[in-house]
């Protein structure tokens, strides 16, 4: 609940309404997509077909099987990265595809 008088930064109060709404997960969700060209590198976005998340999973899904094999060895660290970007837990698994 936003206080009279408290001077709040602008991320605060969107997190702050959007908690309040009920959509702070669905939002910090959504915005695994954007964060992931980030976290793996501009050569592993390039070959990466679709994201999706669904209850803490992210479904990956990329047009190169050497990529997907990488991934599939380094995919603890990758769910480590992309949370630690996020600024919390949101990822708790990735199936690569």
């Amino acid at each position: 609940m936003l206080s009279q008088g408290k001077t709040m930064k602008l991320d605060e109060v969107v997190d702050l309404v959007l908690k309040q709404m009920g959509v702070d997960k669905k939002y910090k969700e959504c915005e695994v997509s954007q964060v992931w060209p980030e976290v793996v590198g501009k050569m592993i976005a390039s070959k990466t077909k679709s994201l999706k998340m669904t209850d803490g999973k992210l479904i990956a899904c990329f047009t190169s099987a050497v990529v997907r094999n990488e991934l599939l060895m380094v995919k603890e660290g990758l769910i480590s990265a992309l949370n630690t970007k996020l600024g919390e837990d949101i990822v708790k698994d990735i199936i690569i595809k």
